[in-house]
Formats: C-alpha cells, sequence, structure tokens
C-alpha cells in the first residue's frame, strides 16, 4: 500500500500546480490590455498511478498527484476566419466610400467653382448668342465661355487622374506591409516551431503576436490559413504562398498591361477552341498593378473581372483600391453605346467586358463618363457649325486623276450649305473646338463637282429635291473637306477631354466663327438661323448612356445630373455596406474577446482559487510532515 512518503509527493504536486496556475493567472492579468493577447489557461492531469494490489475482483493504485499538461490559449478559430474576412470586406468597401467622397468632392467645389456652372453657363451663352448673332461681343463671350467650359473639364479630369496616380501610393505602402507581414509572420514560425518543438510547452505570446500579425493581414487581403504539425502557419493568397514552411515571398508593383479583345470582321469576340475570349496587348498603363516576386505566381490578383461577394473577390483594402482606381485613364470610347440593340453572344460579350473593366472602376468610368458628356457637348457644337454629310466616295479622283481611295460612308463638309465666317472670305467648316493633333479636315482638291452619293452610287437629295454639291469652288479648283473620323484605337483624334482646346484661328480672329449663311444658297451675308436650332437640338438629344447596362439614354444635362446623381447613390451605398461591415466586425471581435479576452474579475476569481488551492496543498504537506515526525520520534 502507498507510504505517507507517496502522499507527501501529491501534496508536492499540488502545490507546484497551484504555483503554476498563480503564475498563469498572473501572465493573464498583467496583459489585460496588451493587443492580441489571449487568454491562457492551465490544463492538469494525473501524473501516474502505481499499482500495487490486483485481485479478481478489483485493481488498487496509488495516484502521486496531478501535473500541468499544458498552458493553452482560449481561442476560437472560427471565430477568427470569420473576423478576418469581414474586417477584410470593410477594407475593400472603405477604399470604395472614401473613393466616391473624393470625386464628389472634386465635382462639387474644385478652386470656388462647381463644373455645372460651367456647363449650365455654356448653354445660356448660347441661347443669348442664338438670339443677338450681330454682336461681336457675344461672339467673344461665347468663345471665353467655350474656354472656360473646357479648362474646367480639363481640371477636373487631371484632378481624377493625379488622384488615380496617388493611389499607386498607396498601392505601394499596402504591398510593403504586407511583405513586412509575411516576413515576421515567417520569423515566428521559426520561433514557435522550435518552442514547441519538444512537446512539452506551447508558444502562447509567440503565437498571440502571430495572430495579431495576421488580423492585421486581413485588413489588406483576403488568404487562407492553416498550421502543420510543427505549428507553423501556412498562409496563401489566391492560391499562391505568402508564407509557406520554409520562407516568406514577397509582392511587387509593376506598371499593368492593357489588353483589349480580339474581333473579326463582323465586330463579335474571337474566341479559342475552349470558349475563352483572346485579347491583344496595345501597351502599358501609368497605373501599377502587383505582381509576386521570382515565385512564378504572375499577378496576384485577377483585375479582369467585376468583384462579387460569393468568391471573395471583395475582401481587402489593397483590392479595394485597385479595383476604385481601375486599370488606366478612362476615355468616352470606354463606355459602349447601344449595346440594348445588339443581340445574341455580342450584347452578352460587349456587356461583360465593360462591367468587368471600366463599369467596375469608380474613377476610371466616372472620368469615362465625364469625358463623354464633354464629347456629347463638343460634338453638338462643332457639328452645327461645320455639319457633315455621309457619302460615297468610291472613284473619286484628286486633280491629277489619282484615286482618294475613300470608299463608302465618309463624312464630308457640307460645304454649299454649311454656315461661314463674316470674313472677307466667307471661310467655312471652322469648328469651336480642335483636337490638339488632328485637323477636323483634310482638304482635297478634286478633278471636278462631287455630289453627295448614296452606297449605291444614287444621288443624295436635299429637302428641296435638289442634289447636295460637296465641293466649293474657288478660281476652278474644286475642293473636297474630307472628315478626320475619331480613331477609337488613336486618343489623338478623338474630342476627349484633355486632346481639346478652342480653335487657336478663332482666338486670333472671331470673324472665322461660321454665323452667316452660306453665299450658295443666296443667303449673302445673312446670318444663319438654323446653326442654334440644330445646337440646341443636338444637346437636348438623348443619344448617351450613362451605363450600357440600362437602356436610358440622356441629352447633355440630364446625363450630368444623371451621373452626380448616380455617383452620389453609390456613395451612400457603399457608406451603408461600410457601416454594416464596421458593425458586424466589431460583433464578431465582441465575440473574441469574450473567450479569448482577459475579464479581471474572472481572473481575480481564479487567483484566489488557486491561492486556496496553494495553502491547501501546504496544509496538507504539513500534516504529512507532522505525522511523519511522530511516527518517526515517537513511534520509532
Amino acid at each position: 500500500m502507498g507510504s505517507l512518503f507517496t502522499s507527501f509527493n501529491a501534496g508536492v504536486s499540488g502545490i507546484v500546480n497551484a504555483q503554476a496556475g498563480l503564475n498563469t493567472t498572473a501572465h493573464n492579468l498583467a496583459n489585460t490590455k496588451t493587443p492580441g493577447y489571449t487568454r491562457q489557461q492551465n490544463i492538469n492531469t494525473d501524473t501516474y498511478y502505481q499499482l500495487f494490489r490486483e485481485t479478481d475482483k478489483a485493481t488498487f493504485k496509488i495516484g502521486y498527484g496531478t501535473t500541468v499538461a499544458a498552458v493553452r490559449q482560449i481561442r476560437d478559430i472560427f471565430l477568427d476566419k470569420e473576423y478576418r474576412l469581414e474586417v477584410g470586406r470593410q477594407g475593400f468597401y472603405e477604399k470604395q466610400y472614401e473613393t466616391a467622397i473624393e470625386i464628389e468632392d472634386i465635382f462639387g467645389e474644385l478652386e470656388g467653382i462647381e463644373f455645372e456652372d460651367s456647363l449650365t453657363g455654356l448653354w445660356a451663352t448660347i441661347e443669348s448668342f442664338s438670339t443677338n448673332r450681330e454682336l461681336i461681343t457675344n461672339r467673344e463671350l461665347f468663345i471665353s465661355q467655350a474656354q472656360a467650359f473646357i479648362q474646367k473639364a480639363q481640371d477636373m479630369n487631371q484632378s481624377l487622374r493625379d488622384y488615380q496616380i496617388n493611389l499607386n501610393d498607396q498601392i505601394v505602402t499596402n504591398v510593403y506591409r504586407i511583405n513586412e507581414l509575411g516576413d515576421k509572420i515567417s520569423a515566428l514560425n521559426v520561433k514557435i516551431a522550435a518552442a514547441e518543438a519538444s512537446k512539452l510547452e506551447n508558444a502562447n505570446d509567440y503565437r498571440d503576436e502571430r495572430n495579431l500579425l495576421m488580423d492585421e493581414l486581413a485588413v489588406y487581403t483576403a488568404y487562407d490559413a492553416y498550421e502543420d504539425l510543427d505549428g507553423k502557419v501556412v498562409i496563401r493568397i489566391n492560391n499562391a504562398p505568402l508564407v509557406d514552411e520554409m520562407r516568406s515571398y514577397h509582392m511587387v508593383c509593376e506598371k499593368m498591361t492593357l489588353k483589349e479583345p480580339q474581333l473579326d470582321a463582323n465586330g463579335n469576340f474571337i474566341r479559342d477552341q475552349n470558349g475563352v475570349i483572346q485579347y491583344n496587348v496595345i501597351g502599358t498603363s501609368p497605373m501599377l498593378t502587383v505582381k509576386w516576386k521570382d515565385s512564378g505566381y504572375g499577378e496576384v490578383y485577377n483585375l479582369e473581372k467585376a468583384f462579387v461577394e460569393n468568391d471573395e473577390s471583395d475582401v481587402g483594402s489593397l483590392l479595394g483600391i485597385l479595383t476604385a482606381r481601375g486599370r488606366k485613364f478612362g476615355y468616352y470610347t470606354d463606355i459602349p453605346q447601344n449595346v440594348q440593340e445588339m443581340s445574341g453572344q455580342l450584347k452578352i460579350d460587349t456587356l461583360n467586358e465593360y462591367n468587368n473593366s471600366t463599369g467596375k472602376c469608380l474613377i476610371e468610368r466616372v472620368q469615362a463618363q465625364l469625358d463623354l458628356l464633354v464629347h456629347k457637348v463638343v460634338t453638338a457644337i462643332n457639328d452645327a457649325f461645320a455639319p457633315n454629310v455621309a457619302t460615297n466616295l468610291t472613284g473619286v479622283t484628286d486633280a491629277g486623276g489619282t484615286s482618294l481611295n475613300l470608299g463608302k460612308g465618309v463624312k464630308v463638309l457640307d460645304a454649299n450649305r454649311c454656315p461661314v465666317g463674316t470674313d472677307d472670305n466667307d471661310t467655312p467648316g471652322t469648328e469651336v473646338f480642335s483636337r490638339k493633333n488632328t485637323e477636323r479636315y483634310t482638304i482635297y482638291n478634286v478633278s471636278g463637282p462631287v455630289y453627295a452619293t448614296d452606297d449605291n452610287g444614287a444621288r443624295i437629295k436635299d429637302e428641296n429635291g435638289n442634289d447636295i454639291l460637296l465641293t466649293k469652288e474657288e478660281n476652278g479648283v474644286y475642293k473636297l473637306y474630307v472628315y478626320n473620323e475619331e480613331d477609337p484605337k488613336d486618343v489623338d483624334t478623338q474630342y476627349t477631354i484633355q486632346n481639346l482646346e478652342v480653335n487657336p484661328s478663332l482666338l486670333s480672329n472671331y470673324s472665322y466663327l461660321p454665323v452667316h449663311g452660306n453665299p450658295a444658297t443666296g443667303k449673302t451675308e445673312e446670318y444663319d438661323f438654323g446653326i442654334f436650332d440644330n445646337m440646341l437640338a443636338a444637346w437636348r438629344e438623348e443619344s448617351v448612356v450613362l451605363d450600357p447596362n440600362t437602356l436610358s439614354k440622356f441629352g447633355a444635362d440630364e446625363f450630368y445630373d444623371s451621373l452626380i446623381t448616380a455617383l452620389g447613390t453609390e456613395g451612400n451605398v457603399w457608406g451603408s455596406i461600410v457601416d454594416n461591415q464596421t458593425r458586424l466586425a466589431e460583433s464578431i471581435e465582441d465575440k473574441r474577446q469574450q473567450i479569448a479576452g482577459v475579464s479581471t474579475e474572472e481572473e481575480m476569481t481564479s487567483l484566489l482559487m488557486y491561492q486556496h488551492a496553494f495553502n491547501a496543498a501546504s496544509r496538507y504537506i504539513t500534516t504529512i510532515d507532522s505525522m511523519l515526525e511522530y511516527l518517526i520520534e515517537r513511534l520509532g
């Protein structure tokens, strides 16, 4: 049977375990305010039992006390995963909301003048000009207002571009911090594995530090994580390793490669044998993208699809910045028009291409919408002063007999019906807004008069049933003014914001502004009353879409109002999502703290419990000691 010495050992184990409990409790209390600290708890277990007798009916054993099996962390890994997901989603939508607010500020107030003021000011000037064409002061005011409109649009567009470029700095900062977090987590992996190699203790404080780093990492990016048998955590972002068992991997920032879908002769998207749309590389963008360095995994994120919740493509502030910023500067050509008139696969592909690129990127999309608005206003004014006619120029030759090779559907200045300037030469075809690097017309000296014809070569008649003469004769020379079309692939040919200026010839001489009727129509030095009617009608015409996913088309004023309304609505939506995500993340964090956090009241209760256990074990040993003393000294 057991001896008193055995009982003595049991008492000693009680003191040791109580002391360990006091140490753990004191450690908890000392770290009550420590960020990321997880409450620790001792797990006690029996040391071992010694068999001293066994019969056919029973087994008799003597216990040798208890020992601390482990000092564990009280933590819920499911709440950790949920918290990291939701705080990452909060970070993503915070960037969308911040971007919307910044854009609203740019539209609302730039150097004390709202963009809407310049738009309405231009409209008011046109209306005033239309009723008093003969006043040169009205021409001066109109040109001045046109300059103010373009300058305001360019200032706004430049502010959007500057904001876009500045987001590159945030991306670099985020990437640097993610790399830093990966390095620190990898270093802690080594420390944890070394400390726990003996399997005798848990490196709880190292684990707390690592968990805190992983919480911060979740703000920047979505990731998957698991712990291996050695206690090392493996972190993967979109199936690429940030941290593995051996090391950490770094991200780098590089300029983004721009691509466009390949189209066949009918404008349909070209696919490979697996049905994947094929793209051509068309250059690089000043925008930065994020790639893996030296690991062969390429880009960290797939930026070629719209973000959705169910595949966690709306998680992390880094992806939020990349998404809000966009791939490039936005242009009016990025918003497809007349999509709703398309059908079948072409319509689906066109909408998907827009929604997966410009449509999902707030800054790029607003840039394109602003550019589209300016393009509508500019072309409405230009086409009123310098109207074109689409014609078939097949077979037309120059004065030397060489074919012009211009073909069908070519736009040409309606030279004998268009308004002309008030200068001595009755100059036709002077536009108000010019492209900096492209003239409005290429002037050809042709072999004879050219009339407007349809694709079949039949002459087109005017409203009076007369043939439409397109050439202007000067001293026996026939001049044909061929319009230089806008090329969607060449910004220099487009009436896009940064490429616009008020026609320098008008700035030097207001008399070039075409306000007189065409002498060929018998309106010598008469003011043309149809110019402004056409201009205002084109301004109001509901011809452009703000969002190709909808059926709505707008005139200039309604377009701007809808743009601002949509931006405000989107900002409110982002703000609501941020508020909801903040509350959700805080709620989950509260649940985590209820489990992992240190309660001073609970710890004081544990402290008293372990103190009483320590005292009881001490008294137990004192009692055993007295019994041994009695046996030895009295019964010796």
